[in-house]
C-alpha cells in the first residue's frame, strides 16, 4: 500500500531536481554559481611560481618621480630608455599594455623608440577596441599604434572578455584579423596555442601581485633592480588603476580572490597570466555542454531516488557526503586535469534541494502518520499515551507482534436483571454511559488502553501498544481504584464492577482486513483474564488476578490466595488470587490468616477443620465472605457426594 506513493514521490523529486539543475545551468543565477565554481579551486590551491615573466608598472609613484603627467601620454623617450635597458639585460620579449595611438610632438622621439624596438626584435604593442555609436548602432573601431611604431613591432589586441562581476576568466584570443597580445606573444616565441578550441580559461598562478613586478622608475634606474633581473624573462609593461589616466586601456579586473576581500587584478597581470597559460599549454577547459548536462541530470536523479529512500538524518549525511565528494573531485579536476564545470549547481542547489525534499516530505508524511495515529487512539488512550503512540514507530497497517501485556476485563454485576427492570433502552444507555465514563477515565489515568466495549463489559490492556515495564502494577492499581469509582446506585440497588486481570504473552496489533480493522490483543492471556472476570460471580468477589500478575507486583498489594483451579479452555490448573487493597496502609486483618489456614486444610482433605475455619472467617468478616461461602458450599458437596478421586486440591470449572 505504501510503495506507489513513495515511487511517485521519488519520480516527482527527481524531475524537479533535474529541472532545477538545468534551469540554473541556463540562467544568470546558475552563471553566478558557475563563476564561483571556477574561482574557488584557485583560492584553495597553493600558489604557482612564474619565473618566465616580469611586470613593469607605470604607476603613480613613477609618474611623480619621472615628472610625467597623470592625464596624458608619457614622454616616449622614457620607453626607449627602458626598452634598451631590457634589451641589454637579455629580456626574452617585451609586451606593452599601452596603446601608443597618437604620434609624439617630436617625430624623432618616435623614430628612436621604433629603432629600439627593432634592436630588441621581440616587441608586441597593444591595440584597443573602442565602441562608437552612430545613429543608435554600436560599431567597433580598432585603435592601433602609430604607423612608425606599428611597423617596428608586432601588434595585438589588449582586450578582455569580462563577466557580469567585472571578472576576467576566459583567454581572449582576438577579434577579426587581430589576435590578442598574449596570443601574438606566444606565437612569436614558438608556443602557438594549437588547435581550434571552443574556449580557453585562465589558469591563475596566485592572487593579485603574485607575479614579480617593479615600477617603471625602478626599472629605469641602474641600481633599481639587480643586473640580469630581466634576463630570459618576458616583460609586460603597463599601468595600474591608480594611474589609469596615463593612457588608454589601463584598469583592473576581478579575479578568483576578489570575492573574498582581495583587491582586483591589474590588466597587465591578466595579460601575463594568459600568456603563461599559452606558453605552458596549461590553460583550463570547461567540460563540454553534453557532459555537464549529463552530470546535472545524473545528480538530480540520484538526489531524487536515493535520498528519498533514506531516513531524514541518513539523507542529510548522505547529501553532505555527496556534496563533499563532488567538491573534492571538481577541485582536483582543476588542479590535476585542468578541467572545470559548474559543480556548485549540484553542490549548492540540487543536492540541498534533494535533502530538503526528502526530509520535508518524510516529516510531512510522519506528521500525517502521527495525526492519524493520534486520532485513531485518542478514543481509547489518554492524550499523553496517544501522543506517545504518535511519536513512536507504530504502524496502522494490519498485523501485529508478540508482547508481554496485562489484560483487564470488567463488567457490571447484575446488569441483565437491571436491564429487565428498567425496560427502557434510553435509561439503560444513561447507566452504561455513566459506568463507561468512570471506567474509561480510571483506565486512561493509569495509562491503559481501551480495547473495546462489549455490552456492559470493558476490555483494556497495559504494555501494548507501547511497552511499559510497570504494566502489571498500573493495571492492578487501576482495578483497585475502579472498585470504588465505578460503584453506583440504580433502582435502589448498588451496582458493583467485577474485574479479572491476567499477565502474560499476547499478540497485539491491528486485526481484521485491509478494509476494516481494530486494535486487539488476543491469545491465552486475554482468554484467561476474561475467565477470571467471570469467576468473580462464583467467588462473590470484585477483583481476581492471576498468579502471573501477582508475581510481578512486588508485594505492593494485599491479596488473598483462593487456590488452584482448572478453568474452561485450559488444560493446566492455575492459581487465582483476590485483590484486596494496596499494601502498607494497615496490618493484615486476622480473618486473612484464618482463611489461609482453612484453605490449606481444604487442600489436605481435612474438610472438617477447613469447614470450621471457613465459618470462622465468615464470622470475622461480619457474617459474609464470598470465598468462604464458596468453599463451605464445596465442602457440603463433598460431604454429600464425596471428594473427587485422587484429590489434589484442584477444583475444576467446566463452564465459562
Amino acid at each position: 500500500m505504501g510503495s506507489p506513493p513513495r515511487r511517485t514521490n521519488e519520480f516527482l523529486a527527481s524531475a524537479l531536481i533535474v529541472t532545477l539543475g538545468l534551469v540554473l545551468y541556463g540562467t544568470r543565477f546558475g552563471d553566478a554559481l558557475g563563476r564561483v565554481s571556477y574561482d574557488l579551486p584557485f583560492v584553495l590551491r597553493s600558489k604557482i611560481a612564474a619565473p618566465e615573466v616580469a611586470l613593469v608598472y607605470l604607476d603613480e609613484a613613477s609618474a611623480a618621480e619621472l615628472h610625467q603627467p597623470l592625464d596624458a601620454a608619457w614622454d616616449r623617450s622614457l620607453h626607449t630608455r627602458l626598452l634598451d635597458r631590457l634589451t641589454s639585460d637579455g629580456a626574452r620579449a617585451v609586451l606593452y599594455d599601452v596603446v601608443f595611438a597618437a604620434p609624439s610632438a617630436n617625430p624623432a622621439v618616435d623614430a628612436a623608440f621604433a629603432d629600439a624596438m627593432r634592436r630588441n626584435g621581440r616587441v608586441v604593442l597593444s591595440a584597443a577596441i573602442e565602441v562608437i555609436e552612430q545613429l543608435g548602432v554600436g560599431q567597433q573601431m580598432v585603435i592601433a599604434p602609430t604607423p612608425v611604431l606599428r611597423d617596428a613591432a608586432k601588434v595585438g589586441l589588449a582586450t578582455f572578455e569580462t563577466d557580469p562581476d567585472y571578472g576576467v576568466r576566459r583567454i581572449f584570443e582576438g577579434s577579426g584579423s587581430f589576435r590578442s597580445v598574449p596570443v601574438v606573444a606566444a606565437e612569436m616565441l614558438g608556443a602557438a596555442p594549437g588547435g581550434d578550441r571552443l574556449e580557453r580559461w585562465l589558469n591563475f598562478r596566485g592572487p593579485p601581485d603574485w607575479l614579480s613586478g617593479v615600477s617603471f622608475a625602478q626599472a629605469l634606474q641602474p641600481d633599481g633592480v639587480p643586473p640580469g633581473f630581466f634576463r630570459d624573462k618576458v616583460v609586460f609593461i603597463g599601468g595600474r588603476l591608480s594611474a589609469s589616466q596615463l593612457a588608454l586601456g589601463k584598469d583592473e579586473f576581478a579575479g578568483p580572490w576578489s570575492r573574498w576581500g582581495d583587491r582586483f587584478f591589474p590588466g597587465l597581470e591578466i595579460h601575463a597570466t594568459a600568456f603563461l597559460n599559452l606558453l605552458r599549454h596549461d590553460w583550463l577547459e570547461r567540460l563540454r555542454t553534453p557532459f555537464e548536462v549529463a552530470l546535472l541530470v545524473a545528480v538530480g536523479l540520484c538526489s531524487g531516488f536515493v535520498l528519498n529512500r533514506c531516513a531524514p538524518i541518513r539523507a542529510a549525511l548522505l547529501g553532505l557526503a555527496a556534496m563533499a565528494v563532488i567538491t573534492v573531485a571538481s577541485v582536483a579536476g582543476v588542479w590535476l586535469e585542468r578541467i572545470w564545470w559548474a559543480w556548485l549547481i549540484p553542490v549548492a542547489a540540487q543536492i540541498p534541494a534533494g535533502v530538503a525534499w526528502s526530509v520535508g516530505t518524510q516529516y510531512f508524511v510522519e506528521a500525517r502518520r502521527r495525526a492519524t495515529l493520534r486520532r485513531a487512539f485518542s478514543l481509547y488512550l489518554s492524550p499523553h499515551m496517544a501522543d506517545r503512540i504518535a511519536a513512536s514507530e507504530f504502524d496502522l497497517k494490519p498485523g501485529g507482534r508478540l508482547v508481554e501485556a496485562t489484560v483487564m476485563f470488567t463488567d457490571l454485576e447484575g446488569f441483565t436483571a437491571l436491564s429487565e427492570e428498567l425496560n427502557d433502552p434510553a435509561k439503560l444507555a444513561e447507566v452504561l454511559i455513566r459506568y463507561f465514563s468512570r471506567t474509561t477515565a480510571c483506565i486512561l489515568e493509569n495509562e491503559g488502553t481501551i480495547i473495546k466495549y462489549m455490552g456492559d463489559a470493558v476490555e483494556a490492556v497495559w504494555g501494548a501498544p507501547l511497552a511499559d515495564p510497570e504494566h502489571p502494577f498500573k493495571a492492578v492499581l487501576a482495578a483497585s481504584q475502579l472498585r470504588e469509582v465505578a460503584k453506583f446506585t440504580a433502582l435502589g440497588r448498588t451496582i458493583r464492577t467485577r474485574i479479572g486481570i491476567n499477565t502474560g504473552p499476547a499478540f497485539a496489533g491491528n486485526l481484521g482486513s485491509e478494509f476494516r480493522f481494530d486494535y486487539a490483543v488476543i491469545g491465552d492471556t486475554t482468554n484467561f483474564a476474561a475467565r477470571l472476570e467471570g469467576l468473580n460471580k462464583r467467588f462473590g468477589t470484585d477483583i481476581l488476578i492471576s498468579d502471573s500478575t501477582l508475581s510481578r507486583l512486588g508485594g505492593r498489594f494485599v491479596t488473598r490466595p483462593l487456590g488452584r483451579f482448572r478453568v474452561a479452555g485450559k488444560s493446566t490448573p492455575a492459581a487465582i488470587h483476590e485483590l484486596l487493597a494496596l499494601a502498607g496502609r494497615e496490618a493484615d486483618p486476622e480473618w486473612l490468616g484464618v482463611f489461609a489456614d482453612g484453605l490449606s486444610a481444604f487442600h489436605r482433605s481435612e474438610f472438617r477443620n477447613a469447614k470450621l475455619l471457613m465459618e470462622q472467617t465468615r464470622e470475622l468478616r461480619g457474617g459474609s465472605d464470598g470465598p468462604a461461602e464458596f468453599f463451605l458450599e464445596t465442602i457440603r458437596e463433598f460431604e454429600r457426594n464425596g471428594a473427587p478421586a485422587h484429590w489434589n486440591g484442584v477444583l475444576e470449572f467446566s463452564t465459562k
